[in-house]
């Protein structure tokens, strides 16, 4: 039912503790849907593993046509194509990283349910997760790449230890988000925004359906920034 509206300015959303779930793991899958309205360099999520520029844990974004996945630095990636993509309208995101399968396999994005990816490179990522050494960050890059996502996000699932790209028709569901909760293996963090969003008269506090527990709070938003 709900969503969240983030101005492309200085909206985003960012957790409460270091988001660590995927330290030393060779496994992960991630899921989101997401509403653009920019045609400019956009943020999704970023998970910090130090304060170096564009460094990550893992980090999403899109620009100049091509959403970039990135693992380690910006030089380490999986790119898939942006043209797949429809502004003003919504779309479904999943990426898949398994090291230990053979490149490129290591990844795979999907947009739509449909395989996007133009390239892969991990060759040199340690083929383990690096160390997260700040909190998970949603809209905005934690390390002031300053170029905050425009539009909406829902929907943002995490599977730590478990590369779900077999299960990435059940999870687009036809361009109908599904419950999450019923696949064999539920996320272990699964952000629903609006769902599971409190408002205090100050900030909104997200709790998560998955499993790990995992928290945030909105930055510089509104009551209205829910949306239907």
């Amino acid at each position: 039912e709900y969503s969240f509206l983030f101005d492309g300015v200085d909206d985003y959303l960012q957790g409460t503790n270091t988001y660590s779930e995927l330290d030393g793991l060779n496994k992960a899958t991630w899921s989101i849907w997401l509403y653009p309205t920019g045609t400019g360099i956009d943020i999704v999520f970023h998970n910090p593993r130090n304060t170096t520029l564009q460094n990550s844990q893992f980090l999403l974004w899109i620009w100049t046509g091509r959403i970039d996945f990135s693992l380690s630095t910006t030089s380490q990636f999986i790119r898939g194509d942006a043209s797949l993509l429809t502004y003003d309208a919504w779309n479904h995101i999943m990426v898949c990283v398994d090291f230990t399968l053979a490149n490129p396999d290591k990844g795979i994005m999907f947009v739509n349910g449909v395989d996007a990816t133009t390239s892969v490179n991990l060759s040199s990522v340690p083929q383990t997760f690096e160390t997260a050494t700040r909190q998970l960050w949603i809209g905005e890059d934690a390390n002031g790449y300053q170029s905050p996502f425009g539009g909406n996000l829902d929907e943002f699932g995490i599977w730590a230890g478990s590369d779900q790209r077999a299960n990435v028709s059940t999870i687009y569901n036809a361009g109908v988000p599904t419950n999450l909760n019923d696949l064999s293996t539920p996320p272990t963090t699964w952000l629903r925004m609006g769902e599971n969003g409190t408002w205090n008269g100050r900030e909104w506090s997200l709790s998560d359906a998955g499993t790990s527990g995992y928290s945030l709070l909105s930055i510089n938003m509104v009551e209205a920034s829910r949306v239907n």
